[in-house]
């Protein structure tokens, strides 16, 4: 398997694990939640998945270590985008 398909694999999982934790807290209406990179997580996956976030508007990352990180977004502003 090449170096590059397990990357976007892992990019993949990370992506997919984290937009459930996501769905999770906004089903309990809540508009924050701390995302952890895990050990067997790609740091290039976790790098690119949080710079795609801080791309977003109304979306705010706060990096709180190397494998942590505080998503934020604007409850409001993101209902009206969808």
């Amino acid at each position: 398997m090449s170096a590059q398909f397990k990357a976007a694999a892992s990019y993949q999982q990370l992506t997919r694990r984290i937009q459930r934790q996501i769905a999770r807290a906004r089903d309990r209406e809540q508009y924050a939640v701390t995302v952890y990179r895990f050990d067997g997580d790609d740091p290039a996956a976790w790098e690119r998945m949080l710079n795609e976030f801080e791309e977003l508007e109304d979306v705010s990352v706060n990096r709180i270590g190397v494998a942590e990180a505080l998503v934020t977004w604007n409850a409001a502003e993101t209902e009206a985008a969808s």
